[in-house]
């Protein structure tokens, strides 16, 4: 009886502990989606009825926003076919140097592996800062309006992504493994393409998307690298079109062209319809990738 009585409370404990979960995990949800949706509607609203503050049911409906940026698809499409290759050779790259760098990390035959893992380490606290880093890639590799300008400053391999793939490597593939493959008469080369990267593919997904998310984010590497005005990503050229809108909004100038912009030039509904422009492949892509993303850092944080 008394075991009885006994499952019945944990069962009643364990009920209660997911009825508890589910009601903050759909807050949690609810903090998430609710500054999309208000987002969303306040690209649809009209300037006028955001003059008052945003609103999730505006006063007035409009596609101005959109209507504004339709005026320059040409010069968007171009921004958005060079971020989708920028974004896709980055993140093969990455994907590539990342596990390549991971793999010796993960061998316990390779014996400074420590040492370059300390020195690794050592890179994710300190750094030569931003004027020390601008003066190596522009006059030392010349990649200023270059596209390895996007490619190459702080995306191509971090040291976190290193150390989930190598413990990874370490907790999810035998070294029994290895050592068969040696046996056999593969080289590093072999276990690498044969062995590690095809038994990875949660580790390697979740890597491929924070690397994707950052290159298609970046928007710092075209204010400092690039000047040309062909060579802008979607975040870049977004970016210099909302300082081009504010500065149309801020001028002191009376000249009736530009007063005449200014009165119908959005603003705020148009900086949510930019939001919503980049944010768009993002959502589009994470849905297929969610469950290796899980798992993929659910072990890759496991200490190797």
């Amino acid at each position: 009886m008394a075991s009885n009585k006994n499952k019945i409370v944990m069962m009643k404990g364990e009920k209660s502990f997911h009825y508890i979960a589910l009601v903050i995990m759909t807050l949690f949800m609810l903090f998430c989606i609710v500054p999309l949706v208000l987002m969303c509607v306040v690209s649809f609203s009209s300037e006028n009825s955001l003059l008052h503050g945003y609103r999730f049911i505006p006063d007035e409906w409009s596609l101005d926003a959109y209507a504004f940026m339709w005026a320059k698809r040409a010069t968007i499409s171009r921004a958005y076919g060079l971020t989708i290759v920028v974004t896709v050779i980055g993140t093969f790259l990455s994907l590539v140097m990342t596990s390549l760098f991971a793999y010796p990390l993960s061998r316990k035959d390779f014996k400074p592996r420590n040492t370059i893992a300390f020195i690794l380490f050592f890179t994710m606290l300190f750094n030569g800062g931003m004027t020390a880093s601008y003066i190596v890639w522009t006059r030392l590799f010349h990649i200023k309006d270059t596209l390895w300008a996007y490619l190459l400053p702080g995306s191509l391999m971090n040291g976190m992504n290193v150390m989930l793939v190598r413990n990874y490597f370490n907790a999810n593939i035998p070294y029994s493994i290895v050592e068969a493959a040696r046996i056999d008469g593969a080289n590093d080369w072999t276990i690498y393409s044969k062995i590690m990267v095809p038994l990875s593919k949660p580790i390697m997904t979740t890597i491929g998307l924070f690397s994707a998310l950052g290159y298609w984010n970046n928007w710092s590497a075209g204010l400092y690298y690039i000047n040309n005005p062909k060579l802008y990503t979607i975040q870049v050229y977004l970016k210099k079109l909302m300082d081009s809108i504010q500065f149309l909004k801020t001028t002191d100038l009376q000249d009736e062209a530009v007063l005449l912009a200014q009165r119908n030039l959005p603003t705020e509904s148009a900086r949510m319809a930019v939001a919503i422009i980049a944010l768009i492949p993002i959502l589009l892509v994470y849905p297929f990738v969610q469950g290796e993303l899980i798992k993929g850092m659910v072990v890759g944080g496991v200490k190797g």
